[in-house]
């Protein structure tokens, strides 16, 4: 009975010490995200270059990409229609100008130009 009871208590604490040892990460694919393991903890890459450096992190820099011009058709008794070759290449189109739009068949139909 002692020697059952010493075996048991023995297992017991051979389990809880490598408990003890696996409440942190070990490596990085034990942390969410972009995290990365340090020192047992899951930590974010800028963290650990701001801690080294002793400043804060730098602000992310934006791209900024112009806006496509938005697509023009050729409103016509028909709907709103692509714009036929010869009118798609006007770049002095404005709204309101007349155009020809094209039906699926390819056929042309006038109208004016719209957005």
């Amino acid at each position: 009975m002692k020697v059952s009871a010493l075996l048991l208590a023995a297992s017991m604490a051979a389990g809880w010490s490598s408990l003890a040892q696996a409440a942190g990460c070990q490596y990085d694919m034990q942390c969410k995200g972009e995290r990365i393991c340090q020192q047992g903890q899951c930590v974010f890459p800028d963290a650990e270059e701001t801690a080294e450096a002793g400043g804060p992190a730098p602000a992310p820099t934006l791209k900024r990409t112009p806006m496509p011009p938005p697509p023009r058709g050729c409103c016509t008794v028909a709907g709103k229609l692509k714009l036929s070759p010869a009118s798609a290449s006007d770049t002095s189109l404005t709204i309101g100008d007349a155009c020809q739009g094209m039906t699926n068949s390819g056929k042309p139909v006038p109208g004016t130009i719209c957005n």
